[in-house]
């Protein structure tokens, strides 16, 4: 059986997440074909000081909060609950990244769904952003952080896509960037989804029984 793993283009920070990956992400056991049932597993970390000379968002995310579906509390192992600390994969990638002075971990979360049906889960932290946010359209008031999507579609591979809108204070405003991305990705594989100023690990494993 073979492993892989699969990444976006080096960065600026490439030998930060690189490190995160082959030290934190655990032992991985790619497959060609799609299971039945899958376990998803979302890192989001921003580059502290990242992001300079990037654009901002042109726009909010392409669903609103109530359209989007929430993980299930408290954690368990059912399906679309927040998956429990002690289920996690990702949890050395985590630590490595929230221990380096380069980077801040947003967001770590999993959960496990069925693969061929489709729904768009809702990703967002705890940390408020205070003043205006243009491109959510805020003139004034508090926002998340971090705040988007993901939906896996079943087909030749697992096709994932991700919407995410990461805020900054930039003095009494809110500068906004957007990471909106899809990719194929295979069971037991790991993905990096790039942008200047934060960074997406995704990870996909099989729960369906060895044959």
């Amino acid at each position: 059986m073979r492993t892989e793993r699969s990444f976006a283009r080096p960065g600026r920070y490439a030998g930060l997440w690189l490190l995160a990956l082959w030290l934190g992400a655990g032992p991985l056991a790619a497959q060609d074909t799609v299971p039945e049932n899958v376990q998803v597993e979302v890192l989001v970390f921003a580059y502290e000081n990242g992001g300079s000379g990037s654009e901002a968002a042109a726009g909010s995310i392409g669903d609103r909060p109530y359209d989007l579906y929430v993980l299930g509390e408290p954690p368990g192992e059912g399906m679309y609950r927040v998956l429990p600390a002690s289920a996690q994969r990702l949890a050395g990638a985590a630590g490595v990244l929230g221990r380096s002075a380069r980077s801040r971990v947003l967001l770590h979360t999993g959960w496990r769904q069925p693969s061929r049906y489709s729904r768009r889960i809702r990703l967002q932290n705890e940390t408020r952003m205070e003043g205006p946010a243009p491109a959510r359209g805020l003139l004034s008031g508090s926002s998340p952080e971090l705040e988007g999507w993901i939906e896996l579609e079943a087909g030749r591979g697992l096709r994932v896509q991700l919407d995410l809108l990461l805020g900054r204070q930039a003095g009494e405003q809110v500068e906004t960037f957007r990471l909106n991305q899809t990719r194929v990705l295979g069971t037991g594989e790991l993905h990096y989804f790039d942008h200047p100023a934060f960074g997406v690990i995704v990870r996909v494993d099989s729960l369906d029984p060895a044959s």
